[in-house]
């Protein structure tokens, strides 16, 4: 099925080198929009919101952050450190403008997710956990049980 050109224009900004040097698709090789149905239907079989993903991530984010490198303790989650960036990243949906930064989340098992801002922004208002093989891919039922949402 041919894509509408809002689709196109996002597939483009999603891609390595706009916005991103490393893209926000990863290897999947799905629209985005198939990508979103697909962790859609994933949260709704776990009877999690991704609005209640992106505040835990948000909360962790928020205390990471206040520590300047230094690792903290996230109760029942693990520790987590935020790494600073200079900059700021605009979102391929077109929706706003965040700022750089990283925060890795290692849980007591040694499982790392990372995540920035803008992920956090785009799982929240997009539904959008990003392409498989994606530097920030955070598999939406794997990330829900790290944050004891499951």
């Amino acid at each position: 099925m041919k894509l509408s050109p809002e689709e196109q224009k996002l597939l483009e900004r999603m891609k390595p080198g706009l916005y991103s040097s490393q893209g926000f698709l990863g290897a999947d090789s799905r629209r985005p929009s198939v990508i979103i149905d697909t962790d859609r239907s994933t949260l709704e079989g776990l009877d999690v919101a991704a609005e209640d993903i992106a505040a835990k991530l948000r909360e962790i984010m928020d205390v990471a952050s206040g520590a300047f490198g230094t690792p903290v303790e996230i109760p029942d989650v693990g520790h987590a450190v935020f790494y600073e960036s200079m900059g700021r990243i605009p979102c391929p949906f077109g929706d706003g403008v965040h700022r750089k930064g990283e925060v890795r989340l290692t849980t007591p098992d040694d499982v790392e997710f990372r995540f920035t801002p803008l992920s956090i922004h785009m799982i929240e208002h997009h539904g959008f956990f990003q392409g498989h093989g994606s530097r920030y891919r955070l598999e939406p039922d794997t990330i829900a049980a790290a944050l004891g949402l499951v």
